[in-house]
C-alpha cells in the first residue's frame, strides 16, 4: 500500500517497539478458495521464515486455474509492508508508492495473466504462474522481534454459464406418449467450474395449450471460490479510493438468454439483472416464463442460457519473523 503517513507511522512504529517483545500487524485472512472454482493460491511465502533487519526477502506467489473457464487479465498485489518495509534495490514502486511485483505481466497497470482452464478427462491442468516481490526487512531493536504477516491479493476475470433443456409438448402428443408407454427425450443440465454458481430449476415437461402458457424458473447465484467478486473486470475490482468506496465491489451482471418462442413475463425478473453478493450469502431470483404454443408443436427441446462475466480476487497472508541484524554495529546509533 501507499506510504501517505510516513510522519505519524514512524513515531507508533517505536512507541510499539519499545512496549512489547513482538509487534502485531494485520489479521490473516484466506480466501481457502476450493479447487475446482477458478483460481488458487498454490503457495505464497517468503524465501526464509525468519530474517534479520536489513534482510533482503523475496516474497513469492503461485496461483493455479482450477476451473474449466480461462482466467483472463489476471494482475497481483502484496498489502501490509509498504508503511515500514523498504524496497530493495531494483524493485518497482507503483505511481502511489506500493512496491510492483518483479514480473510486469504481474501488475495491475498491464493485468496481462492468462491462466487456461483444466481438463480433467484428456489429463491437462490449469495453467500456473509467479509473482515476486523484493523487500528489505526493517529496523528491530535488540531483544525485539516483528511477526508480520502480509496479504498477497490476486486478481482475475472469470465467466459462469448454466444451460439447462426445457421440454415442450403439446398436450395432444404428451397423451399419445402415455398411451403407447414411451418418455420423453432425456433433457441436458450443464454449468462451469467457476468461483460463482449458477444453478436454474425449471419443471418440465412443460405441457403446451392455448396460445401461451406460463411457467416457472428459479435462478439462484452464489460466491462458491471464498472470494470477492465485482461487475465486469478484474480491474473494476482495484479502483482509486479503496474498498469502501467502489461502487463496483460485491456486484455482478447476470444474463438471461431465452430461444426463439420464450419470453419473460411481464412484472417478472429482468433479461439483464444486477445481483449484489456479498460473501458465501446465496441470491435467488424467481422468473416466470413464457411459451408461445404456436412455435411448437408436437416436442421441442429448447435450451436456456444463464451467464455472467464478472471480476474476482482472492487473498492469501503469510507469517515473517524479523529479529535484529547480526552485523556488527548494525544496531547502533
Amino acid at each position: 500500500m501507499s506510504n501517505k503517513y510516513p510522519i505519524l507511522l514512524l513515531p507508533i512504529f517505536l512507541i510499539i517497539l519499545t512496549s512489547g517483545c513482538v509487534l502485531p500487524s494485520i489479521t490473516p485472512f484466506n480466501s481457502d478458495t476450493p479447487s475446482g472454482t477458478g483460481v488458487i493460491v498454490e503457495e505464497f511465502s517468503p524465501d526464509f521464515q525468519n530474517v534479520n533487519s536489513g534482510e533482503t526477502v523475496t516474497f513469492k506467489l503461485k496461483v493455479k486455474n482450477t476451473g474449466s473457464v480461462t482466467a483472463e487479465n489476471g494482475f497481483a498485489e502484496l498489502l501490509g509492508l509498504d508503511q515500514i518495509w523498504r524496497r530493495a534495490a531494483g524493485a518497482t514502486p507503483n505511481p502511489t508508492g506500493e512496491n510492483f511485483p518483479d514480473e510486469n505481466y504481474c501488475r495491475y497497470t498491464t493485468h496481462q495473466i492468462r491462466l487456461l482452464p483444466e481438463d480433467t478427462n484428456a489429463g491437462i491442468t490449469g495453467g500456473e504462474t509467479i509473482c515476486s516481490w523484493r523487500y528489505i526487512a526493517p529496523e528491530v531493536l535488540p531483544g525485539l522481534s516483528i511477526n508480520a504477516k502480509p496479504r498477497v491479493r490476486f486478481y482475475y476475470t472469470y465467466r459462469s454459464t448454466t444451460i439447462k433443456t426445457v421440454t415442450l409438448v403439446s398436450r395432444d402428443e404428451l397423451k399419445t406418449l402415455q398411451d403407447q408407454g414411451k418418455s420423453l427425450p432425456s433433457e441436458a443440465y450443464s454449468k462451469t467450474n467457476s468461483p460463482v454458481s449458477i444453478d436454474m430449476e425449471a419443471t418440465t415437461p412443460i405441457r403446451t395449450y392455448g396460445t401461451s402458457i406460463e411457467f416457472p424458473m428459479v435462478i439462484t447465484v452464489k460466491n462458491v471460490g471464498g472470494g470477492t467478486v465485482c461487475l465486469d473486470e478484474s480491474v473494476n475490482c482495484k479502483k482509486e479510493g479503496g474498498l469502501m468506496t467502489n461502487p463496483d465491489l460485491y456486484k455482478l451482471r447476470l444474463n438471461i438468454i431465452l430461444p426463439i418462442g420464450l419470453r419473460v413475463a411481464e412484472n417478472s425478473c429482468k433479461l439483464t439483472e444486477d445481483i449484489v453478493l456479498v460473501g458465501g450469502d446465496p441470491q435467488t431470483i424467481s422468473c416466470k416464463i413464457v411459451a408461445d404454443s404456436s412455435q411448437y408443436i408436437g416436442i421441442a427441446q429448447k435450451n436456456i442460457e444463464l451467464n455472467a462475466q464478472y471480476g474476482y480476487f482472492i487473498d492469501k497472508t503469510t507469517d515473517i519473523y524479523v529479529g535484529p541484524s547480526t552485523l556488527p554495529g548494525a544496531q547502533k546509533g
